[in-house]
């Protein structure tokens, strides 16, 4: 398997609402994730933990917290990326 064939999640919450899980390829949370980190105004923090998902696999939890003013009629915005750790090594 490639990285591209494993999927990420995508969950995002606001404070209002929790929006339907969105599957993306390894390679694109890459991306999303290396653009927060060096969002120096839009984002508040990124963090990246290592655990064991529901089904007892290894993945990478990435928490992206974005800045109250980055998103309009929203004051709390987070990102939540389930990594399969498999996703991340494979090469």
């Amino acid at each position: 398997m490639t990285a591209k064939q494993l999927a990420a999640t995508l969950y995002t919450r606001t404070a209002e609402r929790t929006y339907r899980p969105e599957h993306l390829n390894a390679d694109t949370v890459r991306r999303l994730i290396r653009r927060a980190r060096t969002n120096r105004t839009g984002v508040e923090a990124v963090h990246i933990y290592e655990c064991t998902g529901r089904d007892g696999t290894a993945v990478h939890i990435a928490y992206i917290r974005y800045a109250p003013d980055h998103w309009s009629n929203v004051t709390d915005v987070l990102d939540v990326y389930e990594i399969p750790t498999a996703a991340l090594t494979d090469l």
